[in-house]
């Protein structure tokens, strides 16, 4: 049995999704969220999940030039991940 198909677009991606999107393995992904060092994540019914605008911004902070970082306040309007709310 498979995942069941969505008809509408989701902005929010599970972690194997996630991994694709930003190039990574999923395990890379895994591992970082472990040490809290990857893009913020929320947990829907059990399942962590990663909204693209996180991905996003995540991945623009990591620029290596400083000037084209983003100046939000990490992703989230409390800079924090939802698991520490």
């Amino acid at each position: 049995m498979g995942a069941p198909r969505m008809d509408f677009p989701t902005p929010y991606l599970t972690a194997a999704e996630a991994a694709a999107y930003l190039r990574l393995e999923e395990s890379t992904l895994n591992a970082m969220r472990w040490r809290k060092e990857g893009p913020c994540w929320r947990k829907h019914g059990g399942r962590v999940v990663y909204h693209k605008d996180s991905l996003d911004f995540w991945s623009e902070s990591r620029d290596s030039d400083p000037g084209n970082r983003p100046k939000k306040n990490g992703g989230h309007k409390n800079g924090k991940n939802d698991e520490q709310d």
